[in-house]
């Protein structure tokens, strides 16, 4: 049985189970599409509708109104619908890689961190006096950070950059946050709306920590314990191996790093046994990393 049939590799059991198997990707792309057009259909309401509601405004989240870090990553120029279109294809194109690699609800909590991250610098320089107080809006802080992420995983991949010019993907991503550190010094010329170049620049320091650190960020979160309902554990099936221990199951993990010279099916299984006992919370980022080859080994086998 190949890994991609396996409960486990579908990634967050329970109430996971749902997005992951249709991905979150798609419900990124989807909502903030029904977004943007939810505020065209607004745009005419007192205190310009949705867009007015949700938009970053420096002034007022400093004045505690600290949503609209996250709400704008949801909102896109009315009146230039390249804006929305551009920056949901660069996340259908790398969240769908990137939520395969590192897991639906990772991927769901980097690209919504990512977005809050880069609005939290583009304050922070605003506050300084750095930029001048000004509203954005867009996803681009989180589309870049998950860019940033995307080329240093597989940096040799060829791009067509303006559709055109093929380039790896490594240089067109310094090519672009070169291009956005010029804006962000005035080295461009200022177009009628201005580009919010230091929450593209926050965004690519994001990702870059985020890769460099190798952090997870769902690790950080609280997980249940005690009262509330009991954490959904994996639905998964393993097959004991032949020499099964006489002596039954015990509390002790299985061994973090099997040997080397075992069978890759051996080897994923025993990671496997050691989710369904423990929760994937467990495992090593070596071990994640195992089970990441081994899927691809599968599915390259089931082509």
């Amino acid at each position: 049985m190949g890994i991609y049939d396996r409960e486990y590799y579908r990634d967050d059991a329970g109430r996971w189970d749902g997005w992951a198997s249709r991905g979150v990707t798609p419900w990124l792309v989807g909502i903030t599409v029904a977004v943007w057009f939810a505020q065209l259909l607004t745009r005419g309401a007192p205190g310009g509708g949705l867009t007015g509601w949700a938009i970053y405004d420096p002034r007022l989240i400093l004045d505690g109104q600290v949503w609209r870090l996250l709400t704008s990553v949801f909102l896109h120029s009315e009146g230039n619908p390249l804006h929305v279109i551009f920056n949901m294809l660069i996340l259908w194109w790398t969240g769908r890689q990137l939520e395969e690699r590192f897991g639906a609800k990772e991927f769901l909590t980097f690209y919504l961190t990512a977005g809050v991250a880069a609005n939290l610098v583009n304050l922070a320089a605003q506050a300084a006096v750095v930029v001048p107080m000004y509203r954005a809006l867009g996803a681009s802080g989180a589309v870049t950070a998950a860019l940033v992420v995307y080329a240093f995983l597989y940096p040799r991949q060829q791009i067509l950059v303006m559709f055109v010019i093929p380039m790896p993907i490594w240089a067109a991503v310094v090519l672009y946050v070169v291009l956005d550190v010029m804006g962000a010094l005035g080295a461009q010329l200022q177009r009628n709306e201005p580009v919010a170049y230091v929450v593209h620049l926050g965004g690519a320091l994001f990702g870059a920590l985020y890769y460099l650190s190798g952090m997870r960020l769902t690790s950080l979160l609280p997980t249940r314990r005690g009262g509330g309902r009991a954490r959904t554990q994996p639905r998964l099936r393993v097959v004991p191996p032949d020499e099964h221990d006489a002596g039954g199951d015990t509390d002790e993990p299985p061994p973090s790093r099997p040997s080397p010279e075992a069978p890759i099916e051996d080897r994923v299984d025993r990671l496997l046994e050691k989710v369904s006992r423990y929760g994937q919370e467990s495992l090593t980022p070596e071990e994640r990393e195992l089970l990441f080859r081994a899927g691809e080994h599968y599915k390259k086998r089931r082509r």
